[in-house]
């Protein structure tokens, strides 16, 4: 194992805050690059290292076969098995790209963990450290609910997933999907349009309509679904049909119908 210092510290510090999860550490906190073999190209400002890399920066850790850097445009890769640990976040796959100290993509059965979020993707992007857009077979799981669908992009700030072309969110309640969905998980609001589907085998409830608002979260007690366009809901042997149909769903499994 060799180790070296000087750039190869400079690069291991910009693509470790690049995948950190939360703010920039302070400038001054202890950078290094190892690996089994090391070399900078002064004349094209790039770094590459490989065999065992393992990249450390402040309380970040990113561990892959191999990397290269350029100093001058600031972009890198990283390949081969890459974990990458920093306080509350793992991110894990084949291949993390740096396009720039805020944008890397992860390809290759990307996974990332953070908090009580965890999302798993063909690929995965991390946007201003706060953004997360995954591609490919996306399943995400948020507290007690789970997202699946082909791409699905979540604002941790606002706490809010968007999941634009079509999938579904299951609950505790039940589930529902939809051509496109999106929900605001802090307030429990969540809304889909597109061949909407709900079922909530607690309440025997099950319905459809054009688009839907789902709210989980009342003063009441009730949660309430706002059916609109062809909306249809059934509740054992009984069915209602309507243009707008609002079914107010109480925490004891007894439905009110409006």
């Amino acid at each position: 194992m060799t180790k070296r210092k000087g750039y190869a510290a400079l690069a291991a510090a910009v693509l470790a805050m690049a995948l950190n999860a939360g703010s920039l550490q302070a400038a001054d906190e202890a950078a290094s690059l190892e690996g089994d073999s090391i070399s900078y190209d002064m004349a094209t400002g790039v770094i590459t290292a490989q065999g065992d890399i393992l990249l450390k920066y402040g309380t970040t850790r990113v561990a892959g076969a191999k990397a290269s850097y350029n100093t001058k445009t600031q972009q890198g890769e990283i390949t081969g098995g890459v974990i990458a640990v920093r306080d509350a976040m793992r991110l894990t796959a084949q291949t993390v790209t740096l396009e720039s100290a805020d944008a890397i993509h992860a390809t290759g059965g990307a996974e990332v963990t953070k908090d009580d979020l965890h999302m798993s993707a063909a690929s995965l992007s991390v946007f201003d450290k706060d953004r997360y857009v995954a591609e490919g077979d996306v399943r995400a799981v948020k507290a007690d609910k789970t997202f699946t669908g082909a791409r699905a992009e979540f604002t941790q700030s606002a706490n809010y997933m968007l999941i634009p072309a079509g999938g579904t969110v299951t609950t505790a309640d039940g589930a529902f999907t939809a051509d496109r969905m999106e929900g605001w998980l802090t307030e429990e609001h969540y809304r889909g349009a597109g061949n909407v589907h709900v079922v909530s085998p607690p309440r025997s409830f099950e319905g459809g309509g054009d688009t839907v608002d789902y709210f989980a979260k009342a003063e009441d007690g009730k949660g309430k679904c706002v059916l609109d366009g062809n909306a249809w809901a059934y509740q054992g042997n009984n069915m209602l049909k309507s243009k707008h149909l609002t079914v107010y769903l109480a925490n004891t499994g007894e439905l009110a119908v409006e």
